[in-house]
C-alpha cells in the first residue's frame, strides 16, 4: 500500500495513533466502565489537534511572492502539508466523524 503525503502530511496518521491512544489510555483508566469513552473522547482529541497543527502548517500568511527574473512575472509560493491530496486540516473532519460515531454507538447499545 502506498502513502502518499507532502511536507508533514505524514502526521495525519502518527497524531491520530499517538493522541487517540493517550487519550483513550487515560480515560480507560477513569472510566473502566465504559470502554468505548475512551476511543470517542481519544479520537476526537486527535481530530482537534491534526486541525490545530494543520491550520498552523498550511497558514496562507506564509506564502511568499517570488519574481521571475527573465519575465519579470509574480507567482505565489505556498507551503502545502497534505495526505492523500487532502490538505491536513481538512483530515480533522472524517476522524471527528469516525469519533461521533463511535458515540452515537456507544449511547445507543446501552
Amino acid at each position: 500500500m502506498f502513502i502518499i503525503w507532502r511536507g508533514y502530511g505524514f502526521l495525519v496518521p502518527i497524531i491520530t495513533i499517538v493522541v487517540g491512544g493517550l487519550v483513550s489510555g487515560v480515560t480507560s483508566v477513569i472510566f473502566n466502565r465504559v470502554p468505548l469513552l475512551g476511543m470517542c473522547l481519544g479520537t476526537l482529541a486527535s481530530a482537534a489537534v491534526i486541525w490545530f497543527v494543520g491550520n498552523k502548517l498550511n497558514n496562507p500568511a506564509k506564502a511568499r511572492v517570488m519574481i521571475d527574473k527573465q519575465t519579470g512575472q509574480e507567482f505565489l509560493l505556498k507551503q502545502n502539508h497534505s495526505l492523500f491530496f487532502i490538505k491536513m486540516q481538512y483530515w480533522a473532519y472524517p476522524i471527528a466523524l469516525i469519533g461521533i460515531i463511535l458515540l452515537v454507538t456507544m449511547v445507543i447499545s446501552r
